[in-house]
């Protein structure tokens, strides 16, 4: 399938019988997410502070999924594993807060302000 997150945009993956063996011995669960919902994700991750690159994402993509499906419940214990790097995918990160028209939920526009510290003081103050 055709996909913002290169990662996971592999017709024959290496690990594929590893990957096999991990859902099938946890009971685990398999599932596609949209690129936008994927991309939601990857900008409530980003915001959290922790940050990924977007076929890390999909684990956050697809837990939400779950949770709407009732397949998990919102008082189960979930270990969600992002291995990507926040910055392994920066043009799609740039386009996805700046050029995406109109602005998707979870996009943080660039600000700009003069390069004086009240300014940015004040900025981060109406922020918080």
């Amino acid at each position: 399938a055709d996909t913002v997150a290169t990662a996971i945009k592999i017709g024959d993956p290496a690990s594929y019988d590893r990957a096999v063996q991990a859902i099938t011995e946890t009971d685990g669960v398999v599932l596609s997410v949209s690129d936008a919902e994927l991309l939601e994700a990857k900008a409530a991750v980003d915001a959290s502070g922790v940050g990924c690159e977007p076929a890390s994402a999909a684990t956050l993509a697809g837990l939400r999924q779950l949770v709407r499906q009732g397949t998990v419940k919102r008082s189960d214990r979930v270990i969600g594993v992002l291995t990507g790097h926040i910055l392994k995918d920066p043009g799609l990160l740039l386009k996805y807060h700046q050029e995406t028209d109109p602005p998707p939920p979870g996009a943080n526009r660039p600000l700009e302000i003069d390069a004086d510290i009240r300014e940015i003081e004040r900025v981060l103050k109406s922020k918080a």
